[in-house]
């Protein structure tokens, strides 16, 4: 009976300890840590590119009739009515408000993002700039294109 007890105190004893560990990293392991595989990296332009309007996000908004388009190629990036304006950034359809008079020359939106100023290049034709900012990302975008008000 005392051998019993010995060995239950023993065995008692030996559940308490902690198991011995090694925390040691190999040099193998540390390179493939400190080591990026196929780094991406996200285009710093993405939060102020401009992307093309379905017809549908148009006429959905309340811009299909007379009002002022932004346009490259025939596809609508900025569409502007009387008293709102959308645009398409990373996929999401944003809403802005007019920060100036909108015509024929141009005009200034913005939301608590995003500016966007539209201002034609040549009074005679509708060439004009668009330069989309993004005060989070600090990114900035100039294009090229079009402008066009009325029916």
């Amino acid at each position: 009976m005392r051998a019993l007890g010995a060995a239950l105190l023993l065995l008692l004893a030996g559940c308490g300890a902690e198991p011995v560990r090694e925390d040691k990293v190999s040099a193998n392991q540390l390179e493939r840590l400190s080591t990026v595989e196929n780094e991406t990296v996200a285009d710093p332009l993405a939060t102020a590119r401009l992307q093309p309007l379905e017809p549908g996000d148009i006429t959905h908004e309340g811009l299909g009739g007379p009002g002022c388009r932004f346009s490259i190629g025939g596809a609508v990036l900025v569409a502007a009515g009387s008293g709102d304006a959308i645009a398409r950034i990373g996929g999401e359809t944003l809403h802005f408000t007019h920060s100036a008079p909108v015509g024929p020359s141009g005009g200034f939106f913005e939301d608590r993002q995003i500016s966007i100023s539209i201002g034609r290049t040549d009074p005679a034709e509708a060439a004009a700039r668009v330069t989309v900012t993004n005060r989070r990302t600090d990114a900035q975008l100039n294009q090229e294109g079009i402008w066009r008000c009325g029916a």
